[in-house]
């Protein structure tokens, strides 16, 4: 965890984990807890929803790096402006992790720990199906591993936990974070 804060930013939460895993959920619930709390300085980057933004970007290593690092960026020049900035995206090489955390100053990263066989019993949209089918390529936990690093702040179980279990943790996780001195 960073323990020297920098008082007069606000501060990054990133959620990673495979798709499927509860990264929008969680971020979602996240957002609307701290604004029903009084935060009124909280932005939600959803990663779906950036890279809808983004169209230009395909789902290969270097496009998902650059969109990696577009949100970082984002997410950087809204911390400077007091927003707390949570993001949601797979970020699946150790290595973008490691250097995001170093870009932002104040960075806190949520592993959301899922197995694929989970993951894929969630997938709404059939892209597991699809991916292990073949007809899917690089897709992450399938097709293209996910690099498992120990550099987070906190770990969720959202294979075994319940949603609102989940949600309750990192809330409180996040608070905690808050009292250190983020804000």
């Amino acid at each position: 965890m960073n323990k020297n804060i920098n008082k007069a930013f606000g501060f990054t939460v990133w959620f990673t984990g495979l798709s499927a895993s509860g990264k929008s959920t969680q971020s979602k619930l996240l957002h609307k807890s701290l604004v029903e709390m009084g935060h009124t300085n909280v932005v939600l980057l959803d990663g779906e929803s950036i890279r809808d933004q983004l169209k230009m970007y395909k789902f290969d290593e270097k496009s998902r790096e650059e969109i990696g690092f577009h949100k970082a960026k984002i997410a950087l020049d809204l911390n400077k402006k007091g927003k707390i900035v949570l993001i949601s995206g797979i970020a699946h090489k150790k290595k973008w992790r490691e250097d995001i955390r170093d870009m932002i100053e104040n960075y806190y990263e949520i592993f959301l720990d899922c197995n694929v066989e989970n993951c894929a019993s969630r997938d709404f949209k059939g892209n597991y199906s699809k991916a292990m089918s073949g007809h899917l390529d690089n897709f992450i936990g399938v097709s293209e591993q996910y690099e498992y690093a120990e550099g987070y702040d906190l770990l969720i179980n959202t294979a075994d936990d319940t949603i609102q279990f989940c949600a309750n943790k990192i809330l409180e996780s996040i608070l905690n974070y808050m009292d250190e001195g983020a804000l």
